[in-house]
């Protein structure tokens, strides 16, 4: 008897589980970098650079988490000063979200010098971090096509049925 009562719970709490498996930041992740580390260690940077972050820290994550940018492939100045603009180009069309100048040179003097430190003199290192970011966001992708296949069933209809009047 408590062996049938455990598993019926098991098989109906399944869903539910599965669904906790990963965070809602998680599922909602829109690049494999977004699932990284929101933060840097940066104590070991020198002090422009830890002020640099403290700005980068602040005006990137108006719009987003700072594992974007932390997490990302980008690696070259040139790389980060035309996903900055982006960024200041999109943050004018948001309301409350703005990045002048200084704060974006101190984001790209931060996020260049923080690329050379941890994505290219670790390369290896990083290049690990990245495939298991990789399969992470390959997991989320797949319990998110789940999710939304069983949502899709619950609002399909049964057709009614021909009575042979239109």
């Amino acid at each position: 008897m408590n062996t049938i009562i455990v598993l019926a719970l098991l098989i109906f709490s399944a869903p539910v589980l599965a669904q906790e498996r990963f965070t809602p930041e998680q599922r909602e992740a829109r690049y494999y970098y977004d699932l990284g580390p929101k933060a840097a260690d940066v104590t070991s940077y020198p002090k422009e650079q830890q002020e640099n972050y403290q700005i980068f820290a602040k005006t990137c994550s108006q719009c987003h988490t700072s594992a974007r940018a932390l997490n990302s492939p980008l690696v070259s100045r040139e790389d980060w000063r035309r996903f900055i603009k982006r960024m200041h180009a999109r943050a004018k069309m948001r309301a409350g979200a703005a990045i002048n100048r200084e704060a974006a040179q101190a984001a790209i003097d931060f996020l260049a010098y923080d690329s050379q430190v941890r994505k290219v003199k670790d390369k290896a290192g990083f290049a690990a971090r990245t495939s298991e970011l990789k399969i992470l966001f390959a997991e989320v992708l797949r319990e998110r096509a789940r999710i939304q296949l069983e949502e899709d069933k619950k609002k399909v209809q049964e057709p009614a049925p021909y009575t042979g009047v239109k």
